[in-house]
């Protein structure tokens, strides 16, 4: 994933980058894409390219990262609703004697709403490792 931003401060080999919503398309893996209210997000990115204060630069997450954040955000909730459909298909339905489909239906939903819960805290603990790649323009 690329995207642009404004370098506010560097330190060492970090830099502090000020990034507008529409930089990034608006995918909400890395909470960029989800600001309603707010039009920019400020990150901490590698500088190995030495962009000083007030450079636009191009910015860049590792593909890993966000394969790791798709994961969570899409995987754990489908096989919560694949197990809880499972289960509600075989012993939950000997119990509840009605419509074998529509237990399983409800105990998948049901399940796959509780793993939002995880996958919640989860995508907050993500570290994403932006990496600055290019300077496009420096003022002055």
């Amino acid at each position: 994933m690329e995207c642009n931003g404004r370098v506010l401060s560097t330190q060492e080999n970090m830099a502090k980058v000020e990034m507008r919503r529409e930089g990034c398309g608006g995918c909400t893996a890395c909470h960029i894409g989800s600001l309603a209210e707010r039009e920019d997000v400020i990150i901490d990115a590698r500088n190995e390219v030495h962009a000083q204060k007030d450079d636009l630069v191009h910015l860049e997450i590792s593909g890993r990262t966000v394969m790791h954040a798709s994961a969570i955000i899409f995987m754990l909730p489908l096989t919560g609703f694949l197990i809880g459909f499972l289960i509600g298909y075989y012993p939950l339905w000997l119990i509840f004697e009605s419509s074998r489909e529509l237990v399983a239906l409800g105990c998948g939903f049901a399940l796959m709403g509780l793993s939002y819960i995880p996958v919640r805290y989860l995508g907050n603990k993500s570290e994403f490792d932006f990496e600055i790649i290019d300077v496009m323009e420096r003022p002055g």
